[in-house]
């Protein structure tokens, strides 16, 4: 066995408990910020809203230069989809509409948005698409989704 030089040695004796106290400390604290699992059961929960909307922005690109177009192609009637806080400058209320792989469609108007977060901010609720237009003859595939909002 190699014989450790003396710098070796006060590193490891500095460090090493160092790197166990940080790393029961991450420990305790991640514990502690879980959030807890709320059961939800649709099939008994009061309907709040239930409604139809336009997915708006479908014509632009994503940040990451994806065509919201060429994802839409892979979208179906019925897909479960989630709703998403996206803020900007121009839009601090903007709430992007994303498919089950993360990958952004478009977003809500600006309306519904600022009425989701001032009147639903922790509802539950579902969404999914209602319908996908447009296309062939249409210069842009468009997006309609089915809305439904519980009580708390």
């Amino acid at each position: 066995m190699k014989k450790l030089k003396p710098w070796q040695i006060v590193l490891m004796i500095i460090f090493y408990p160092v790197g166990i106290v940080y790393f029961i400390v991450w420990l305790c604290r991640r514990k502690k910020n879980r959030q807890p699992v709320v059961k939800f059961d649709a099939a008994t929960a009061r309907i709040e809203r239930d409604f139809h909307t336009k997915v708006v922005g479908v014509s632009f690109n994503n940040k990451d230069g994806s065509s919201r177009q060429e994802i839409i192609k892979t979208c179906r009637s019925g897909e479960e989809i989630y709703l998403k806080p996206t803020p900007s400058k121009e839009f601090p209320d903007a709430i992007g509409v994303f498919t089950k792989s993360g990958k952004q469609i478009g977003n809500v108007n600006a309306d519904l948005a600022k009425d989701l977060k001032e009147k639903y901010p922790t509802n539950p609720m579902s969404c999914a698409i209602s319908d996908i237009h447009g296309g062939e003859d249409d210069k842009h595939l468009g997006v309609n989704l089915h809305i439904v909002i519980y009580g708390k």
